[in-house]
């Protein structure tokens, strides 16, 4: 179904045979269509005698010892009915090349261009011959013998049928070498691999993975590993079997808390372990990948290639297999992949990455480099090309990974080319402070003076076109206070139009008015600020009852249930000693909670030691109940440093997974609104996707990964820089403030 869709995306328009009697699938460049057979046709496969046929193919798969639970692969062979169907699709499209992806169904796409062929050269004097081909996911006689079944019968019929067709493709050189030393001719094996649809497995968020492990009780700290396939089929079992008596006694003495979390139907139960969780099939495999912080694959037996080894590499996730398991796959062992054959290895292997994140990391980067190479799309212009004439015989990974390794000169450069192999900290987002002005008067910002809102119409739907074109999928919209801008909600609907998620950024005094406007312009996401409790909170911000307001809009909001709703804190010397209970409160009412030190404002800064005791007392009453916040505990700590003044340069991933953009147009790295030397340019005078690849925003991004920014602020962004990297989000001693690549030097 994969290669159908890449075969049609790339101008193929591609027929999908199967068991349906009553309809064929269509792929064009629209999708896929169900197609009704003609009713004639559909009432000849009835005929008395074809329905018997069917069940004589199952008894003949019997006979030759082909397994039972094996017959709907191989009984195709002998079932007439199957041959009509790949004739009458043939005839109904036009069918150039019948393409059985398996030995048992070569027979169907033999019979099916034989028969159109000679039609075709009966009509039109010679015609246009059709063609057919066989992809080899594995040998299979090869596979069956090697699991004790008897293969003296099952040899010379698929060896047959390999010899009829015109095309022989074998997923990976080691199976055409096997048909090759059986006696198939080097020169009709042509080795094509599987693709992988690299795009579904990217940008997976740091929220979806925390969901992820919640949903099945996996604490943020504890070490998982995860692995997928077929269950029921035996290799995998094997795996299964390995990993719960042989990996897991090992690894558990060192990581007690260590889970395994294994996808896929036929789940051997048999197996059941403690530190197992076995999930059935998943609709959301990316996000179970991207979860987990290492991916194994323990597999000893069978062939072709493991598409769950190029699933996870295009996830960007550090893998350690046995030789068997990454059989198939090209890679340099130690850059893209983990080789450990033995359970000792293969238990070393794992421990040592699990105790060496940026390692994991730099794997992780070269693997979805390696990955870009296998895309469907171009695993589509091999097949193309291969029935078009070209490099028949021929083994394509060395093109295939030419072509990743040789960029066209026009294309843009890559923005993390400068970055240690990572994952990314969330999908791409958009911090857009799309006003001035505020209903409140907060001490430690200077957003409410003035009132200046964006143009939606002149710059904002611009904007939004650009920002999707460089692959932004979330918007935050921010202000000053977002909601009193007029165009706001036509914002929203823009952004949702355009397939980004919408969250706005609010004091929350004015969410209930504008309550029913929020729901239909279908925002994902509030983030409400709070700071404090009640009378600390209005003194804050400088109006009596905004507390009051606030929380009564977070609980509708919760009630309604349609949004997401998050809680932020600023915390300064005079909320510090709030920080728990206001913790407390929020997530009684169900509501997420995030909270940092307060920026750039000296004068709120925690600088004494009773704000520091009362610092490390929140930090101690939240992470007993928060396993986020105590993996993060010494990160806060280190928050102290910075309002003492001894923080340093520091490092983020702005231009990279985050960047801002300002209601005057001015492109930052991040939402320090107000800080000097951060602008790149300005996304009213140059479009974004111009600046996004401008030698000036990438001298940005490689100046604050190896130099480190000075503009001043602390929140969750340097966290996500370590998560992401395995590095450190500090750059070394305190210094002397540097001039960035924009001009000026920061405050």
């Amino acid at each position: 179904m994969r290669t159908a869709e890449a075969l049609a995306a790339a101008g193929a328009p591609t027929c999908v045979v199967t068991d349906d009697r009553d309809h064929y699938l269509r792929f064009d460049v629209d999708g896929c269509a169900e197609v009704a057979y003609p009713p004639r046709f559909r009432a000849a496969q009835e005929w008395p005698l074809l329905p018997r046929a069917g069940r004589w193919a199952e008894r003949l798969c019997d006979r030759l010892g082909y397994p039972p639970e094996e017959h709907f692969l191989y009984r195709r062979l002998f079932d007439p009915v199957w041959w009509m169907r790949a004739v009458e699709v043939g005839r109904l499209e036009g069918i150039d090349v019948f393409q059985a992806e398996f030995p048992g169904y070569g027979v169907p796409a033999f019979v099916a261009a034989q028969l159109l062929g000679r039609l075709r050269g009966a009509v039109a004097g010679g015609g246009r011959h059709a063609r057919c081909s066989i992809v080899q996911h594995n040998v299979e006689w090869e596979r069956l013998k090697d699991f004790g079944h008897d293969a003296r019968w099952l040899r010379p019929i698929e060896q047959g049928v390999l010899r009829a067709v015109d095309e022989v493709i074998a997923v990976s050189r080691d199976d055409a070498r096997r048909m090759e030393a059986a006696g198939l001719p080097a020169d009709s094996i042509t080795v094509i691999p599987h693709g992988v649809d690299v795009d579904a497995f990217r940008g997976v968020g740091l929220a979806a993975r925390r969901a992820l492990r919640a949903r099945y009780g996996i604490a943020a700290e504890s070490p998982m590993l995860f692995f997928h396939g077929t269950l029921h089929y035996w290799p995998n079992t094997e795996a299964v079997r390995f990993v719960a008596e042989q990996l897991l006694p090992r690894l558990l003495e060192r990581h007690p808390e260590l889970r395994v979390v294994i996808s896929g139907m036929g789940a051997p139960r048999y197996y059941d372990h403690p530190a197992i969780v076995f999930t059935g099939a998943v609709d959301d495999l990316a996000v179970h990948i991207a979860a987990a912080d290492l991916c194994i694959c323990p597999v000893a037996h069978g062939g072709g290639t493991r598409m769950k080894l190029l699933e996870y590499m295009a996830a960007g996730q550090a893998i350690v297999s046995f030789t068997k398991g990454a059989e198939g796959i090209q890679y340099t062992e130690g850059e893209e992949i983990v080789i450990a054959d033995g359970a000792d290895a293969f238990a070393e292997a794992c421990q040592a990455l699990l105790g060496d994140p940026a390692r994991r990391a730099r794997l992780g980067r070269s693997a979805a480099r390696f990955a870009d190479a296998y895309d469907w799309s171009a695993i589509a212009q091999a097949y193309i090309s291969l029935y078009a004439g070209e490099g028949r015989g021929e083994d394509w990974n060395p093109r295939l990974l030419a072509a990743r390794s040789a960029p066209s000169p026009d294309e843009p450069p890559d923005p993390e080319a400068h970055l240690p192999p990572r994952v990314p900290s969330k999908p791409l987002t958009l911090l857009l402070l799309v006003n001035r002005g505020c209903n409140l008067r907060c001490s430690f910002c200077d957003l409410w003076e003035g009132h200046v809102h964006m143009d939606v119409e002149g710059h904002v739907l611009p904007l939004l076109d650009e920002a999707v074109a460089i692959g932004t999928r979330t918007l935050v919209l921010t202000g000053g206070e977002p909601l009193l801008h007029k165009g706001i909600f036509d914002v929203v609907r823009a952004g949702k139009d355009r397939g980004m998620a919408v969250n706005i950024t609010t004091n929350g005094t004015l969410v209930d008015r504008h309550f029913e406007a929020l729901l239909e312009a279908g925002v994902d996401s509030l983030s409400f600020s709070l700071d404090g409790l009640e009378a600390t909170h209005d003194s804050l911000r400088g109006q009596v009852g905004a507390w009051k307001r606030t929380v009564a809009a977070m609980e509708r909001v919760l009630d309604h249930g349609a949004m997401g709703v998050s809680v932020y804190m600023v915390v300064t010397n005079t909320n510090v000693g709030e920080l728990p209970a206001l913790y407390d409160l929020v997530r009684a009412k169900g509501a997420a909670f995030d909270f940092w030190p307060v920026n750039d404002a000296p004068d709120l800064y925690l600088q004494k030691p009773e704000h520091h005791a009362a610092w490390r007392a929140a930090l101690d009453h939240i992470a007993a109940t928060d396993a986020e916040v105590a993996r993060r505990r010494d990160y806060y700590l280190e928050g102290l440093d910075y309002h003492a003044g001894k923080q340093g340069p520091v490092r983020c991933l702005g231009f990279v997974d985050q960047y801002g953009v300002t209601y005057e147009g001015d492109l930052l790295p991040c939402c320090v609104w107000g800080a000097d030397g951060l602008k790149a340019g300005n996304v009213f005078e140059t479009p974004l996707s111009e600046l996004w690849h401008s030698p000036e925003v990438q001298g940005f991004r490689e100046h604050m990964y190896g130099e480190g920014c000075d503009a001043g602020c602390w929140n969750h962004s340097l966290y996500e820089f370590m998560v992401s990297t395995g590095e450190s989000f500090r750059v070394g001693p305190v210094r002397a403030p540097a001039a960035l690549p924009g001009g000026g030097t920061p405050e």
